[in-house]
């Protein structure tokens, strides 16, 4: 007889979500969630007595870590950028803002 193989349910929605982080960087805060919920619910995945679909679980996992790291990066970039720093620190670099 055939064994009849179940779907890792948390895996595939751990590579969905981790797919939307992605998509979604320049919402760094959606991305952000998303990032974290699919890491999570990929180590469920792996976790799990279900031992089909681990390599989406480690996709997911993988996927979302990235996610997260663009999400963390955009959100970095978006500070700077509204506080000024960057701006500052390229004129200090150049010596501009030094008057003699």
């Amino acid at each position: 007889m055939r064994e009849k193989r179940k779907t890792n349910v948390m895996a595939v929605i751990s590579l969905i979500l981790s797919i939307l982080s992605i998509l979604c960087c320049c919402l760094w805060f959606i991305s952000l969630i998303l990032g974290i919920v699919s890491v999570a619910l990929g180590v469920l995945g792996l976790r799990s007595d279900n031992p089909n679909q681990k390599d989406a679980a480690i996709a997911g996992i993988v996927v979302g870590a990235v996610g997260f790291a663009l999400a963390v990066s955009v959100a970095v970039m978006r500070i700077l950028i509204l506080t000024g720093v960057a701006g500052t620190a390229t004129t200090a670099a150049l010596g501009a803002g030094r008057m003699i």
